[in-house]
């Protein structure tokens, strides 16, 4: 089967697609259109940016039949090629979407490439209708100038490309490894110095697990004049959408860059390989629930950070200022208090990665990365660690023929801690929903690390439990502070005191009357500050070096 893209007017984001797909006379095709994507465990209902399908044989119109939402049918009236003509509407611009405009065409093709049922397995070729001089980014084998060949579907889905005029390359070696770098955008920073921060830390990776089963790897990075952070990670490859461009010449979203970068790259081993049982194999036309988020992306974002501790890119003082935001998040919220990071994996196809509804779940991310740093430190103690966990993961589970579930990698772990302290581990943090500050401060204690909590500089946070926007809009109110019966989230607050609203107003008294805005009307409330502060700032001591702190920092 063969697909060929063009575009007739590209500043309508339309791109025309034709799938030439060779049948037998009577034969019934289903065409089935992905309604999610790997990397994102949510519907995404791609079909709903596609128009104008239809099928025809020789000329002549085939009736097709659409019995779902993305599912297309039809019955070939005679042996020979049928063509499937139609449109989608490439307008989403980030890692996990398609794009086409007057500089570039970036395509993800599980937007819009159909699974031929019974014929997954197939070959398929894919041209490009592009001018001469674009030049094309992408892990799929390339057969000619712009058309290249997937060795069957999962393939073709999981292989994103990028093509412009104006696509820049570089690459990178390591243990006869190739690397390659594609920067799609302006260019603010020292490719050479992103080099060498790149060959550290995969480098670092590649030694922990001590196998990386392709020649080739590919970095695609959309470098955007605007505000943006994304990743998305492919067995071969990944896309990283971030900017604005021009801010990476400065270390604050260059280290941004590094942290998604290092995220991704571990993907290719943790969930590219090392797999969920619940989607082996892939079936996009459904949800695929998985209690694993833990694993999938909680150990991901832990050892993607970590990474660039050990690998040298951070300094101990850099790595523990990304650490004390993940504490700000994780206690500033209390859907850990509701909702165990297993049920919030399992909950993603409820509502997807939002914030849902005040202090309901809890991130598999943000809690999965302090859970997985608690019990790196915990197997520390046992000669061990999380990587040689996930090296244990990586032995049993990387065949993509297998498949893990939750219990696995209890299992691997309490081959490393003992079975007594893991069942409990779980039972406390994983599978429940007690506070982890206790054992993982014990455990940063270890290290001759000391959190201490302090009230927030901002007086209102601190101590009314009133989160706003800088707008003035309420977004959080501490449950347990005294003004939950007085104001209401998407209140915004118009003056205090009499004084207009600004992100910096200066609070000094214990009772504060407030002007708000509440969906139209305006109010005249009064709140009162806590006995105790509310929300809290997290900062991390660090007293002398000691012999797990090197061990730590210095494990491979």
């Amino acid at each position: 089967m063969q697909y060929y893209i063009k575009r007739n007017n590209i500043l309508s984001q339309y791109l025309q697609i034709l799938l030439k797909l060779d049948c037998l006379q009577g034969e019934k095709v289903s065409l089935q259109l992905p309604a999610w994507r790997p990397g994102r465990y949510e519907l995404a209902h791609y079909a709903q940016k596609i128009k104008g399908f239809k099928v025809s044989q020789e000329g002549k119109i085939t009736p097709s039949l659409k019995e779902t939402k993305d599912l297309f049918t039809f019955t070939a009236a005679s042996t020979g090629i049928c063509e499937i003509e139609y449109e989608f509407h490439a307008n989403q611009m980030d890692a996990g979407g398609s794009w086409s405009d007057d500089e570039q065409l970036y395509l993800n093709f599980i937007n819009f490439v159909f699974e031929a049922k019974g014929r997954e397995n197939e070959p398929i070729k894919v041209t490009l209708d592009l001018p001469g001089d674009f030049k094309t980014a992408t892990a799929l084998p390339k057969i000619d100038k712009h058309t290249f060949e997937a060795t069957d579907f999962q393939h073709l889905v999981d292989s994103p490309l990028f093509a412009s005029t104006t696509l820049k390359h570089d690459s990178y070696n390591v243990d006869g490894k190739t690397f390659h770098l594609w920067f799609q955008g302006e260019v603010h920073f020292d490719v050479e110095k992103l080099k060498s921060d790149f060959k550290a830390f995969t480098t670092a990776q590649m030694n922990g697990f001590g196998d990386f089963p392709a020649r080739e790897y590919h970095f695609l990075i959309q470098l955007l004049p605007y505000k943006h952070y994304h990743g998305v990670e492919h067995q071969y490859s990944t896309v990283i959408t971030i900017g604005p461009a021009e801010e990476l010449g400065d270390k604050k979203l260059y280290d941004e860059l590094m942290g998604v970068s290092s995220h991704e790259l571990y993907h290719f081993w943790n969930v590219c390989r090392i797999r969920p049982k619940e989607i082996l194999p892939y079936d996009f036309s459904k949800e695929a629930y998985i209690k694993t988020g833990v694993v999938a992306e909680g150990v991901t974002t832990y050892m993607g950070d970590y990474y660039l501790l050990q690998s040298g890119y951070f300094s101990l003082e850099n790595y523990l200022e990304i650490l004390q935001k993940q504490l700000d998040r994780e206690f500033e919220s209390f859907g850990w208090q509701s909702m165990s990071i297993t049920d919030s994996s399992f909950d993603l196809w409820l509502d997807g990665y939002k914030a849902g509804i005040p202090d309901r779940k809890v991130s598999i991310y943000n809690r999965g990365a302090l859970i997985s740093l608690t019990l790196d430190l915990m197997l520390l103690d046992q000669q061990s660690s999380l990587q040689e966990v996930m090296n244990n993961m990586w032995q049993k589970y990387g065949d993509l023929k297998k498949g893990y579930l939750l219990e696995d990698y209890q299992q691997i772990i309490a081959g490393h801690l003992g079975e007594k302290e893991t069942e409990q581990f779980f039972s406390k943090y994983i599978k429940g929903t007690q506070d982890i500050r206790e054992v993982l401060f014990a455990q940063l204690g270890t290290l001759g690390l000391e959190v201490k909590a302090v009230p927030r500089a901002n007086r209102l946070e601190a101590a009314f439990g009133i989160i706003t926007n800088e707008e003035g809009i309420i977004t959080k109110i501490h449950p347990h502070g005294p003004n939950t019966d007085h104001v209401m989230q998407m209140d915004r607050i118009v003056e205090i005191n009499g004084q207009p609203f600004t992100s910096d107003i200066s609070l000094e008294a214990d009772r504060l009357d407030l002007k708000i805005n509440r969906y139209g009307r305006i109010l005249n409330i009064r709140i009162h500050a806590s006995a105790e502060p509310l929300y809290l700032s997290h900062r991390i001591d660090i007293s002398a070096e000691n012999p797990k702190r090197t061990a730590w920092v210095r494990q491979s």
